[in-house]
């Protein structure tokens, strides 16, 4: 069966709608030279870099799909000035193309990255929260109450992550709110919707001082452990629809807890 990338393209479109996205967001289509070309290799990867796509080049991947955008901020030239231009001059030159899905998929109900962490974690009957407009968190119930330690040791299970940090408020864990990668802007909302625990994946120093002070626990899970799990998400997506393909996966965190 052969499947065209204008194919998948149309597919994802329908499947993870742009009216999710984010107004300051800029994902989707990232490189595409012919979409008439066939899609035989897809690479699932957190973010577009010169080693993912030379990865992909070496396992014959055609198409690389990512979460963070390939090109997010204007690219005012195509040189070897930044990793963003020469990660795009390495997929125009090699013939791939390049699919990014971030805060779209970030919203995405059942299959998208809050979702998906919230399954991970038993977190039950999760409901969007966070800013007017910008409601790509969830926030839900554990089936049966924790204490703090005990959660934590299941976030670290769960999400493979070497070290969390944490603020315990001396609370049990029962209603977690949680949004994958940077969730700051997050944390009050949080507060306001009732969670005695916030889980991300960065928070930072002086809203955790602040957490403390508000009673709320936060487990700071790491950026890329609270969104890769999404990438096996969408090869669910994609294969439920297109049969032939092959897939591939690419670690691209670059941070090391030592």
């Amino acid at each position: 069966m052969e499947i065209k990338i204008g194919e998948l393209i149309s597919y994802l479109d329908e499947m993870i709608p742009r009216s999710l996205s984010c107004d300051w967001d800029n994902d989707g289509v990232m490189v595409c030279a012919d979409s008439g070309a066939n899609v035989k290799k897809i690479l699932f990867t957190l973010d577009v870099t010169v080693g993912a796509l030379q990865f992909a080049n070496e396992v014959g991947c055609d198409t690389v799909i990512s979460h963070h955008p390939l090109i997010f901020r204007p690219l005012r030239s195509l040189s070897e000035g930044t990793p963003s231009s020469r990660a795009a001059i390495y997929a125009v030159t090699h013939g791939q193309n390049v699919l990014s899905y971030h805060t779209r998929l970030d919203a995405l109900p059942e299959v998208g990255v809050n979702d998906t962490l919230a399954g991970l974690l038993g977190i039950e009957k999760s409901e969007p929260f966070g800013p007017d407009g910008e409601q790509i968190g969830r926030i839900g119930k554990l089936c049966a109450p924790l204490s703090f330690s005990e959660f934590c040791s299941k976030v670290k299970a769960a999400l493979s992550a070497d070290m969390l940090i944490t603020v315990d408020s001396g609370r049990a864990v029962s209603k977690v709110a949680l949004l994958g990668g940077d969730g700051k802007d997050y944390l009050m909302n949080a507060i306001s919707a009732g969670a005695d625990t916030f889980v991300t994946g960065r928070c930072g120093y002086n809203l955790d001082i602040d957490a403390a002070g508000y009673g709320i626990n936060v487990i700071e899970a790491g950026h890329y452990n609270t969104e890769a799990p999404v990438l096996h998400s969408l090869e669910k997506l994609i294969s439920s629809r297109f049969c032939g393909i092959e897939y591939y996966y690419y670690n691209s965190d670059a941070t090391k807890a030592l």
